[in-house]
């Protein structure tokens, strides 16, 4: 879906060529229960909620207003999503869940905690989990955990560059948006 039809406010959003990325290695056809934290926007929410429509849907956020965004895009594309307003780990989740699918867009400098909690009981065997990040520290942090722990195989990492098409006076080129690196692996 292009980034249009979302409302975005000042929140940041995952853009289209990524979300594409993210939902291709999510696997969603046999999802049933997936869990987005640092949801933003709800970009890949609703993607994810359209992709998996009998799947339980939970986002994390830890701003209102992007937990305001979330429910507005959810009822504009008329998706059922359960959104926690929190940082991740929270305690609004305080019973184990055995997720399947696991998308984390943004950690809060918190990644070890995060990875912990999941690991804790929130993850089934076979959890597909993707990461998208950014920053090249998060980047290494990610497969550096994740490359070196047992719990996990089946690595995969794509780089996302896209520019699109922008006007230049009578001319046309094409602005480059942000790389960004999605990560995926199995938790064994």
């Amino acid at each position: 879906m292009k980034d249009d039809v979302y409302i975005r406010g000042k929140n940041p959003m995952t853009k289209m060529e990524v979300r594409g990325t993210i939902i291709s290695y999510l696997e969603l056809a046999s999802a049933q229960s997936v869990l987005e934290i640092g949801a933003g926007t709800g970009s890949v929410t609703v993607e994810i909620a359209k992709s998996a429509p009998s799947a339980n849907v939970i986002a994390i956020e830890k701003t209102t207003t992007g937990c305001e965004l979330i429910l507005e895009n959810a009822s504009r594309h008329n998706v059922n999503i359960k959104v926690v307003n929190d940082h991740a780990p929270t305690e609004q989740l305080l019973e184990p869940s055995q997720f399947d699918r696991i998308y984390v867009g943004g950690t809060g400098r918190a990644f070890t905690e995060i990875m912990a909690w999941l690991e804790a009981g929130m993850m089934q065997a076979g959890c597909i989990l993707v990461f998208s990040v950014i920053t090249l520290e998060s980047m290494n942090e990610i497969m550096s955990y994740v490359s070196k722990s047992e719990k996990y195989s089946g690595l995969e990492a794509s780089q996302i560059q896209a520019s699109r098409l922008e006007n230049l006076g009578d001319y046309h080129y094409f602005k480059p948006l942000n790389p960004c690196t999605v990560i995926k692996c199995v938790y064994k």
